[in-house]
């Protein structure tokens, strides 16, 4: 048997956890420079406020009924550590899937999964204060949608348990279900499938197996055998290896001035690295682009250059080196410019592959330093050790004008108690 738990409205309820004044009111948490929305209370969605929509399409009327946040990245990864810590203590494995979702491997655990599903609802709320809904199922895709049923049940604990692919309410469950809603399926597959008849994850479960590998994949194939209780899908499976790696910004207000926006440029490389060794990746390409505001009248200009580097690199330092000949090109005076980005792509497995043959011992010494600059953030944290100095309140930082204290990892930001 496989759980997966979901923290509920997870980053609206980590600010709610520290501000309980904002329990029933309409809460909206805002992309990065306080663009969109991101993040919805339940009375949110009620006020018809969609997914992504801008903060200045917002009505006015409405928005003064609104609470906003800005996002609030160090406290929501904080709490989604201490969500997973509670559950490894009473699971004998877990497998994070996102910031605010979690499978868990239920084997050998005891037979009464409904009070084991609850003792872990009331844990977490109990231990971190966060609600979370949970499904339990066969299959780590029933699970899933085990979940997506329980989020709409009314009361506590939000608890789906389905303990075969035979349960009562499954099937009618599934044929009531878009097929486009089931795990590792969207809208492009779903045009396929329903061009098949199968527009419902009931007709996915019941479909030719051999139809399924031959007009679309093994995987697809696995997924209707995982509807019909046999589990076969690990839990990152349906991932799509990454093809590239985007780090851009908008700036808090418009820029002209070229030492401003290496800065910012250097910082974004500095992440574009990190990412690339996390992954275990290897860049064979990088570009840069500047944007303007294409709400202003004036030269416009968004087009990215690229360059080819000598060889696949993970090093910042060679990807700064890049990266800042390329803004040399771009960059032109007088120019007010809104966003800058730098992208890396042309990916490739770090393991086997091939340096040039005039490098002699560098790329060996240049890993060893990136090793030593990666160990250093994470024992340290992430402003430790900066690629140039970094004044974290610079011109071309972005807006969070509602950005609340990091309560659980800033000594400084701790929350007071007045008596």
């Amino acid at each position: 048997m496989y759980a997966l738990i979901d923290c509920n409205n997870f980053f609206v309820s980590c600010e709610r956890l520290f501000d309980p004044a904002l329990e029933g009111m309409p809460v909206g948490v805002l992309s990065n420079n306080d663009g969109c929305i991101i993040a919805r209370s339940e009375e949110l969605k009620a006020l018809g406020i969609a997914m992504g929509m801008p903060m200045h399409q917002i009505p006015s009327m409405q928005r003064q009924r609104i609470v906003f946040k800005s996002s609030n990245y160090a406290l929501y990864g904080d709490l989604s550590s201490r969500v997973q810590r509670v559950l490894a203590a009473r699971v004998p494995a877990l497998e994070p899937y996102s910031i605010d979702e979690c499978f868990l491997d239920l084997r050998g655990m005891s037979n009464d999964l409904d009070a084991l599903g609850r003792e872990l609802v009331h844990a977490v709320e109990r231990e971190v204060g966060l609600p979370v809904s949970l499904g339990i199922a066969p299959t780590r895709t029933l699970a899933k949608l085990a979940n997506r049923r329980a989020k709409g049940m009314p009361g506590r604990p939000q608890l789906c348990l389905w303990p075969d692919a035979n349960a009562p309410d499954l099937s009618h469950f599934l044929r009531q279900l878009p097929v486009k809603a089931v795990w590792g399926i969207g809208s492009r597959l779903a045009l396929r499938l329903a061009s098949l008849g199968i527009d419902n994850a009931a007709a996915l479960r019941d479909a030719p197996e051999a139809l399924l590998r031959k007009r679309f994949s093994v995987v697809m194939a696995r997924t209707a055998r995982e509807l019909r209780g046999t589990p076969c899908l690990e839990a990152h499976d349906l991932d799509t290896p990454r093809r590239s790696i985007l780090c851009s910004r908008s700036f808090g207000r418009l820029l002209n001035e070229r030492d401003q926006l290496s800065d910012a440029l250097r910082h974004h490389c500095q992440r574009a690295g990190e990412k690339l060794r996390r992954d275990d990746m290897l860049a064979s390409a990088i570009g840069v682009f500047l944007r303007t505001n294409p709400h202003h009248a004036g030269p416009q200009q968004s087009h990215p250059l690229w360059t080819m580097l000598p060889f696949p690199s993970a090093d910042t330092l060679r990807l700064n080196h890049y990266a800042q000949r390329l803004l040399a090109e771009l960059w032109q005076p007088g120019i007010a410019y809104q966003k800058l980005g730098v992208m890396l792509a042309d990916l490739s497995p770090r393991r086997g592959s091939q340096t040039s043959l005039f490098e002699g011992h560098e790329p060996a010494r240049q890993e060893a330093l990136m090793q030593t600059w990666d160990a250093i953030h994470r024992r340290y944290g992430r402003h430790a050790l900066t690629l140039g100095l970094q004044c974290r309140n610079a011109a071309w930082q972005m807006n969070s004008r509602y950005h609340s204290p990091r309560y659980t990892t800033r000594w400084d930001e701790l929350p007071q108690v007045s008596t």
